[in-house]
């Protein structure tokens, strides 16, 4: 009963400490306007804007990131596209990248879900899901279309009718900078030749293609193109089980991610370091909350989707650590079935830094 008690009141104390970003019942433009991905900020003339991507993804915008309109024009959505050769059945957009001339680049999750097409023998969701990475691109920041060229990562096998668990490339990382080139993560699971794990792909800000870590060099490029063999799968980042959600690049050249899993019993959003983006240090638990995968039916809500913002940061793309750091996340309050349904609020928190580098949930954000 003492740790229940504990639990409990963790959760309260993460409850009170949240600024909401998004207000489903208030903001949403529709039903099913909803924050399905990280939230992903990017600077915008004078103002901020930020995308955290649904099946039909929309743009919030306003002079910082905790004050934003929602835009309902949909930036971009998934045709569902029965042909999983397509990479086009359902759509979210994952990552953005501003550039100074006002191009903005994007990355996008894209599920392929046999059952609803009837291509699966299983016939359910989990067991009939393959996903994909596509690049898209936009010249107003309002509306996106889909890049030329293959998709940037996808399995090196046609779609298997007779699959029996989800297979290929999931939630891209925010995209970030360091030197010459732009980087992402995206989470990998296993399949054939491709080992499960974290898969880091870097590109040159100038342009071309997203090449993978191969365990040698970024050699590796995902694009789909049939067939096994060196060069078509990746090589997972050592020390990291999870998802990295959200990166950012400090002052000290240490890398910070967050995570959510659970771990010895623990569920929350874990934060992870590291020098080279290759080597992660042990997941440090930043918040412990109920997650929409480890839901605790006796809680308010569960939480998914986790990201890092600097506001100070000087990048269009706030993709350093300068000055206050805060967590953002979506939550989602369960109902008696302890399902989720569309409510659902982009919320954040303020971490307060100590002298000796770790972070933690303040109690006093406005």
């Amino acid at each position: 009963m003492r740790w229940i008690a504990l639990v409990l009141s963790l959760w309260a104390t993460a409850a009170t400490a949240q600024t909401v970003l998004f207000d489903w019942s208030e903001e949403a433009c529709t039903r099913w306007d909803i924050p399905d991905t990280p939230a992903r900020f990017w600077r915008e003339g004078t103002g901020v804007a930020m995308i955290a991507g649904s099946q039909a993804s929309r743009v919030s915008a306003g002079p910082d990131p905790f004050t934003l309109e929602r835009r309902c024009v949909v930036a971009y959505a998934g045709d569902h596209d029965p042909d999983p050769r397509s990479h086009d059945d359902r759509v979210w957009i994952a990552s953005v990248w501003s550039h100074a001339d006002v191009r903005i680049e994007a990355l996008a999750h894209v599920e392929y879900h046999g059952d609803r097409h009837g291509t699966c023998l299983a016939g359910t969701y989990m067991a009939c899901w393959r996903s994909s990475v596509i690049a898209l691109e936009s010249r107003d920041g309002k509306t996106f279309t889909r890049a030329p060229g293959p998709p940037v990562a996808a399995l090196p096998l046609a779609y298997d009718p007779a699959q029996k668990r989800r297979s290929g490339y999931f939630n891209p990382s925010n995209i970030f900078r360091s030197g010459r080139f732009l980087y992402v993560f995206v989470f990998a699971e296993a399949h054939g030749a491709q080992a499960r794990g974290a898969c880091l792909l870097r590109r040159r800000v100038a342009g071309g293609a997203w090449l993978a870590w191969d365990g040698a060099a970024f050699g590796a490029r995902l694009s789909g193109r049939i067939g096994f063999g060196r060069g078509r799968t990746c090589a997972p980042v050592s020390g990291v089980t999870s998802t990295l959600s959200s990166v950012l690049r400090g002052e000290d050249g240490v890398y910070l991610a967050v995570t959510p899993r659970s771990a010895l019993g623990r569920h929350g959003i874990w934060l992870q370091r590291s020098s080279d983006l290759l080597a992660w240090s042990a997941p440090e638990l930043l918040v412990e909350l109920p997650l929409l995968w480890r839901r605790d039916c006796a809680a308010p809500a569960a939480y998914a989707y986790p990201a890092l913002i600097a506001p100070g940061s000087p990048s269009r793309n706030f993709e350093t650590l300068v000055g206050e750091v805060w967590l953002t996340a979506v939550r989602m309050p369960l109902g008696p079935d302890c399902e989720v349904g569309p409510e659902r609020d982009l919320v954040a928190w303020r971490l307060r830094r100590e002298e000796t580098g770790k972070l933690s949930i303040a109690d006093d954000a406005p």
